[in-house]
């Protein structure tokens, strides 16, 4: 039972983490524009049909491991704003200000909260 809530919490975080790198791919490699928001949706399809995949699995397991989603849909939150504010620093060089970490803290907290 310890094994399958690690790998509940693992496909949680693993789909966070693809949907949250999506956006940020999007924005450094290609333009704002329909016709290379189609081609990125295309090449990234097979990535993002095996995250979506990976958290279905997560929520439909965790509901009958945890008996909490809203718990589960915390975590993803809060592992998806922590990754697209890494990645955004890293990869778009873009700054963080006060807001955003005090931002992050509150989701934790939140996260934390809807654990109990």
């Amino acid at each position: 039972m310890l094994v399958l809530k690690f790998l509940v919490l693992g496909a949680i975080i693993f789909g966070a983490i693809v949907f949250s790198l999506l956006p940020i791919l999007s924005a450094y490699f290609f333009q704002p524009t329909l016709k290379d928001s189609i081609r990125f949706n295309v090449y990234f399809l097979p990535l993002s049909f095996i995250g979506n995949i990976v958290l279905s699995w997560g929520f439909i397991q965790g509901s009958r491991v945890f008996g909490n989603t809203v718990m589960l849909g915390g975590l993803q939150t809060g592992v998806y704003a922590v990754v697209v504010t890494l990645l955004s620093i890293l990869f778009l060089q873009q700054k963080i200000s006060v807001y955003s970490i005090i931002g992050l803290f509150l989701i934790a907290i939140g996260t934390i909260l809807l654990n109990k």
